[in-house]
C-alpha cells in the first residue's frame, strides 16, 4: 500500500491578501483622473467652438450660390430656369457646314452637346481677326437647364460632384451663379492664339472677388491641351491646383451672309477634364475632385465702327465614368448654364 502525502501550503500573511484590492483602488483612481482630465479638455475646446462660431458668424454672406443651386427647392425660386429656346442665337451655318458646330449649335438641342472624350489631341485654338486685340469682357449669368430625360432634377441637384455646383470646379467660371463678372481677354494678332494666363487668372480672381491666383502655366507650343493653375496659399479652401486637360476642340466661322444676325459669326468648343486639388476634412489627406465639361463659345462680329462684340458662352456639365450615377447619363449633359457675353476693345 502506497500513500500520497500532500505538503500544506503556508497561509500568506494578511498584509498580502490586501494588495489586488489596493491596486484595484489606486487603479480606478487613476481612471478616474485621466477622465476627468477629458472633460475638462473637451468643456474648453466646446467653449472656444462656441466662441468661433460667434464670430464667423459675418462670413456666412460668402457662402457661394452653389449651395443654393444644390436646394432643389430654390432652383426655381433664386434664377429662372434656361428654357431651350435660350440655348443659343440662331446662328445657321451653310450647307457645306451642315454637320458642324454651328450647326449644332442651331438646333438649340442640349441633348446634341454630347461628351467627347477619346480623340486624337487636338492643335490650339486660333481665333478671327475681329477678336484680336485685348479685351475688357463682362459675363451675367443668363440661366441653367437640367436637360436629362433619364435622372430626376432633385436626384442631379442633390450630387456636389457635378461640375458648376462648387466654386472653381469649373476654372473658367470659378462661381457659375454669380450675376456680372468681369475679366480680360486678350489674343494675339500674330500668333491669333488666347492668353490663357490673361484671361484665366483674370476671370478667377473676378468670380472669387478677390486675388487668388498665384500663376498659371501654359504653353501652347509644348502642350496646347493642359493648364495648370497654382493658388495663393490658404487663399481660398477650394483648390490648392487646378489641373485641365483639353480633350477635344471644334471651331467654325460662319460668314455674315449665312448668320442669322447678319454678322460674321465665330463659334468654338472645348471639352474639358478639370482635376481640381484641395483641402479635405481629413487631415494629412489631400482632396482630389474630377470634373468634365465643355465650354461652347459663340461670338458675333462687331458692326461697322464699333468697339464692341457679344457672344454667349454655354458650359455643358457631364457626369463623371466614377459617378454612381454614371451609366444613367454617360456622354449627355446632365446640366447646361448659359452666360452673356460683351467684350470692348481697350
Amino acid at each position: 500500500m502506497s500513500f500520497l502525502f500532500l505538503r500544506a501550503t503556508p497561509r500568506l500573511p494578511d498584509q498580502y491578501l490586501l494588495l489586488p484590492f489596493t491596486f484595484l483602488v489606486i487603479l480606478i483612481a487613476k481612471m478616474a483622473a485621466v477622465i476627468a482630465f477629458f472633460v475638462a479638455a473637451l468643456s474648453c475646446c466646446f467653449i472656444h467652438n462656441v466662441g468661433a462660431l460667434s464670430t464667423s458668424s459675418s462670413s456666412s454672406s460668402e457662402i457661394s450660390r452653389r449651395h443654393i443651386l444644390r436646394g432643389s427647392s430654390y432652383v426655381s425660386l433664386t434664377t429662372p430656369l434656361l428654357q431651350q429656346s435660350l440655348l443659343s442665337p440662331p446662328e445657321h451655318a451653310s450647307a457645306a457646314s451642315s454637320t458642324g458646330l454651328a450647326n449644332k449649335l442651331s438646333q438649340r438641342d442640349p441633348s446634341l452637346l454630347k461628351n467627347s472624350v477619346f480623340n486624337i489631341p487636338p492643335s490650339p485654338q486660333t481665333y478671327p481677326e475681329f477678336l484680336h486685340g485685348d479685351w475688357d469682357v463682362t459675363m451675367k449669368f443668363r440661366g441653367f437647364l437640367f436637360p436629362s430625360t433619364t435622372i430626376p432634377k432633385e436626384k442631379i441637384v442633390s450630387n456636389v460632384a457635378i461640375p458648376g455646383f462648387q466654386k472653381l470646379s469649373i476654372a473658367t467660371i470659378g462661381d457659375v451663379g454669380r450675376e456680372v463678372t468681369t475679366y480680360q481677354m486678350s489674343i494675339d494678332k500674330v500668333t491669333k492664339l488666347e492668353d490663357r494666363k490673361v484671361s484665366l487668372s483674370s476671370s478667377i480672381n473676378g468670380h472669387l472677388g478677390y486675388d487668388a491666383v498665384r500663376d498659371v502655366i501654359y504653353d501652347p507650343k509644348d502642350n496646347p491641351n493642359r493648364i495648370s493653375i497654382d493658388f495663393i496659399r490658404q487663399r481660398t479652401r477650394n483648390a490648392n491646383r487646378i489641373e485641365l486637360f483639353c480633350n477635344a476642340r471644334e471651331s467654325e466661322l460662319v460668314p455674315a451672309e449665312s448668320s442669322a444676325s447678319d454678322r460674321t459669326t465665330f463659334v468654338c468648343s472645348e471639352y474639358i477634364r478639370q482635376v481640381t486639388f484641395g483641402l479635405s476634412q481629413e487631415f494629412g489627406v489631400a482632396r482630389q475632385v474630377s470634373g468634365n465639361y465643355a465650354h461652347f463659345w459663340t461670338w458675333r462680329g462687331p458692326p461697322a465702327s464699333s468697339s464692341t462684340v457679344t457672344g454667349n458662352l454655354l458650359t455643358a456639365a457631364y457626369l463623371d465614368a466614377q459617378d454612381p450615377m454614371f451609366f444613367e447619363e454617360p456622354s449627355r449633359p446632365v446640366v447646361v448654364y448659359s452666360h452673356d457675353l460683351l467684350a470692348t476693345r481697350r
